[in-house]
């Protein structure tokens, strides 16, 4: 069995109810068997297990034998597109039935080039959300101060290595990179020529403005914040 398209039949669900347009999926059904006779519908799909899915199943049993479940995880969580395959077996205890199971069997996935070239893309783009939203979340929970240490320290070790790279060169220990000596040449053109001093008076000059607007954004929440406890405390006795 060949699993090559699928229909996103319109649904509704509910606590007591479950409503499938029929009539979408027939129309959708014909037109599939006027391409190629041989398509027919063999299961159904969706990207999560609720409540209604053994009901889901049970209406697709009734014209389909064994009909299959497919179930996806399209947020691409790991770098990979998770799918299971479902059938519906009845469970038994002892002689007496006491309902159906999904049983997971197995399958096997091939794909045109157009389709993993695709796939691969959408999976490198949730990569990077996931650093993106990792790196806000690792910045928001640091203080501004302590980012500064830990780009400053990043600062120091770059350079350092840099002057050991340099120096093994001149001693002759290793042999030179010139794509390496370019882009250090690139770097060090970039760097402003100014005295220690005034390179300390500008660092300190910037410091502080960013602690100042730090010290200004938490005094404005702190009075925002007042402000509403006293319009929480006092509009009830002006009211009254």
């Amino acid at each position: 069995m060949e699993i090559r398209n699928s229909i996103p039949v319109p649904h509704t669900e509910g606590e007591e109810h479950l409503s499938i347009d029929v009539e979408f999926q027939r129309i959708m059904k014909e037109l599939f068997q006027k391409v190629d006779t041989k398509n027919m519908i063999v299961g159904w799909y969706s990207t999560s297990y609720t409540e209604n899915s053994q009901s889901l199943h049970d209406f697709y049993a009734k014209n389909i034998p064994n009909p299959i479940h497919m179930l996806v995880d399209p947020t691409l969580k790991g770098g990979s597109l998770n799918v299971k395959t479902l059938v519906s077996q009845s469970m038994q205890l002892g002689s007496h039935s006491v309902g159906p199971l999904f049983r997971e069997v197995p399958f096997e996935w091939k794909m045109l080039d157009a389709g993993k070239i695709a796939l691969t893309m959408m999976m490198q783009e949730r990569a990077e959300k996931e650093n993106e939203e990792e790196e806000d979340e690792e910045m928001q929970s640091v203080k501004p101060w302590e980012t500064l240490q830990v780009t400053m320290a990043r600062l120091h070790s770059n350079l350092c290595k840099s002057h050991n790279y340099v120096t093994k060169i001149l001693n002759g220990e290793v042999k030179e990179d010139k794509n390496i000596g370019r882009s250090l040449s690139s770097v060090i053109s970039q760097i402003p020529m100014v005295s220690p001093a005034t390179f300390d008076k500008v660092f300190n000059d910037s410091l502080q403005d960013m602690l100042m607007v730090i010290y200004l954004s938490k005094l404005t929440k702190s009075q925002l914040a007042l402000n509403e406890k006293l319009h929480n405390t006092f509009t009830p006795s002006f009211l009254a």
